[in-house]
């Protein structure tokens, strides 16, 4: 296992925002997603997943979504106003419950 892995199940907050980022056109995905914090309630997490992760699952997802995020942590500054920014960096993300699957089919297929 790597130092730095994380795991969690939550359902997503927001609808999945998906782009292609730079020169290369990279594909960028940036979810937020609602993990049960024990009797503290929910806790609010920044996952973001690049390339073929991103690409693969963006389609499927919506509001209310329910994944397995695995990933790792990385805190960095904001490039406009150097505000420090808690994020996951998914590397394996695991659809569990309302997902999408006709939109993201279709999707695909025109891709």
């Amino acid at each position: 296992m790597l130092q730095n892995d994380c795991r969690f199940i939550g359902n997503l907050t927001h609808p999945p925002h998906f782009r292609r980022v730079g020169q290369s056109q990279l594909p960028f995905l940036r979810l937020y997603v609602a993990v049960d914090n024990g009797q503290d309630g929910p806790a609010y997490v920044r996952v973001v997943a690049y390339g073929e992760i991103a690409l693969l699952t963006h389609p499927y997802l919506q509001t209310g979504s329910k994944v397995m995020v695995q990933a790792r942590y990385r805190q960095r500054k904001r490039h406009d106003n150097g505000e420090t920014v808690h994020e996951f960096v998914a590397q394996h993300i695991v659809f569990i419950d309302k997902i999408d699957w006709e939109r993201g089919d279709a999707a695909r297929r025109q891709a």
